[in-house]
């Protein structure tokens, strides 16, 4: 973060989709500055001037380049990076630290990049063992994700529903989430849930 404005760079092809992403990040209430790439090669030359928080980035662009974004992520520890799943085929989700799709809305797309930066700034080294959620936490998670009620969660995992009450408000302490929408974009950004595993009937 630089004074609260985040630095965005956009790798995707497409002008439709590039400047339909600079639309909705200019109309959310973030300081955001956006950088708009045509290639990988260009984010060292990039990087050298400005520090990017984020860069999003088209996942027809790392087809067999996995190896050029892992090293960019070793080289850019600090860089997150989102990528935009067109639903064409199945992306290697542990290179990214969130992804979207055409289809999500402009608040998620929003909160998503929000929530990413602002886990960030907790802790750079290891996000996903920030808030230290247990194995069934994120269990008891990935039901409130899909909108299952106590007893239905408390019978999935064949435990009471006292402890399942018990889980959701250690969930909501650790996080300070309390919202269905807020806590299925943690859950994603946290990879504990993948987009495929949510029933959106619920959403």
């Amino acid at each position: 973060m630089h004074n609260s404005l985040i630095y965005i760079g956009i790798l995707e092809p497409s002008q439709i989709v590039s400047e339909g992403i600079q639309s909705i990040l200019f109309q959310s209430d973030k300081a955001i500055k956006v950088y708009r790439l045509n290639d990988l090669e260009e984010l060292d030359e990039l990087c050298e001037d400005k520090t990017l928080d984020i860069l999003i980035i088209s996942s027809l662009q790392i087809v067999n380049r996995e190896k050029e974004i892992k090293k960019i992520r070793k080289s850019y520890h600090n860089l997150l990076l989102v990528g935009i799943d067109y639903g064409l085929m199945q992306i290697p989700t542990e290179l990214f630290d969130g992804t979207f799709t055409l289809y999500d809305s402009s608040e998620y797309f929003i909160n998503l990049l929000s929530l990413l930066n602002k886990n960030k700034k907790v802790n750079k080294t290891d996000i996903s063992d920030e808030n230290g959620l247990t194995e069934r936490e994120k269990d008891v998670l990935k039901g409130m994700v899909n909108g299952l009620s106590n007893k239905e969660i408390a019978d999935l995992l064949n435990i009471s529903i006292h402890t399942v009450i018990s889980h959701r408000k250690n969930i909501t302490a650790k996080t300070g989430i309390r919202s269905q929408s807020g806590l299925t974009i943690y859950a994603i950004s946290k990879k504990i849930i993948s987009i495929e595993e949510i029933d959106l009937t619920n959403h």
